[in-house]
Formats: C-alpha cells, structure tokens, sequence
C-alpha cells in the first residue's frame, strides 16, 4: 500500500510540474513558448529560430541546408573536412556566387541545418544580384541591412549577423 501511495504521489507531483511549468512559460515568454512566429497580415510566415530557402535572386539568400530547412531534420551531413562529399557539397554551393568575394557563410552549412541568421559579410557581398534583379539602388540595400543587422554579443563576440526571413520582409516593403 505504501509504494501504491509513493507511485500515486509521484505521479501526481510529476504532473503538477509539467502543468505549471508550461503554463508559466506560457504567460511570462508567450512568444517563446508559442513558437517564435513571424507574422505578417495577421499570418504566419516563418519563424526566428528556423531559416527558410529563398532561391529567387530578388532575395537574400540564407546559408546552405543539406535538409532544405525541414525543421523535423535537424543537423548538417557531419563529413570530415578531409571527405570528397564535403569538397563537392561546398564547390557545388560555391558556383551559384560567380563573384571572387565570397563569405565562407554562404557556401557551408550551419551544424544544424536551420540557421535563420548570415553574417553582415554575406548579405553585402549579395547587393549587386539583388540591387539588378529588382532595380534598387545598392545604397538602399545597404541601409536596409545595417538597419536589420544585430551587432556583436555584448559588442565583440562573434560577427554582426542578419536574419534572412525579416531582411526580405523588409526589403518587399521597400516602395521602388
């Protein structure tokens, strides 16, 4: 009888956890626990924590994804830095940037396949497509990603990054 009690009591506790748990989650960090959506016109289109893939040369392009951004396969192709699929994978990502400079960001996948985020580096060296493909002024895309750039964690760790999904939000509400 006592180890029915103690099983029950478990059980119960357990439960109570779980349940207050995700309820305070969800009134302190709704956002967080709902999933992180952008919205635009009241629906949804992406989140921050997931990138998506943008083909078209009108748009910023994020970083390559072995699972083209299928949030339920998450992680990269884990070859070694000496495999010949590696080389390949890379070299094939290399071709689709025909300029000399180019950010390693671009042409490498991130550990998880999902990043949402480049670097500063990688969207100004895609300026000159996008600037032709839409017929904008490569100073107002310039304007548009140090607008939406995030600096440095506590202004010198890592690189100044720039989430793909909100820069090509705002640059199609960019008025030509």
């Amino acid at each position: 009888m006592t180890a029915l009690r103690v099983c029950l009591i478990s059980i119960i506790f357990t439960c109570l956890y779980v349940f207050s748990t995700v309820l305070i989650s969800c009134i302190i960090m709704h956002n967080q626990a709902n999933g992180s959506f952008i919205k635009t016109n009241n629906k949804i289109i992406g989140s921050k924590f997931i990138g998506q893939e943008f083909t078209s040369n009108k748009y910023f392009h994020g970083r390559p994804s072995l699972n083209h951004y299928k949030n339920d396969i998450s992680g990269n192709s884990n070859f070694p830095f000496y495999s010949k699929e590696l080389t390949e994978n890379t070299l094939n990502n290399l071709k689709k940037y025909r300029s000399n400079a180019i950010d390693a960001n671009l042409i490498t996948e991130s550990a998880s396949g999902l990043d949402p985020h480049i670097t500063y580096n990688g969207a100004i060296l895609q300026i000159d497509r996008i600037a032709q493909s839409r017929g904008i002024a490569k100073e107002e895309l310039l304007k548009l990603i140090n607008k939406n750039a995030k600096p440095h964690i506590f202004g010198i760790f890592g690189e100044k990054i720039v989430h793909v999904l909100e820069l090509n939000i705002s640059l199609d509400n960019v008025k030509m």
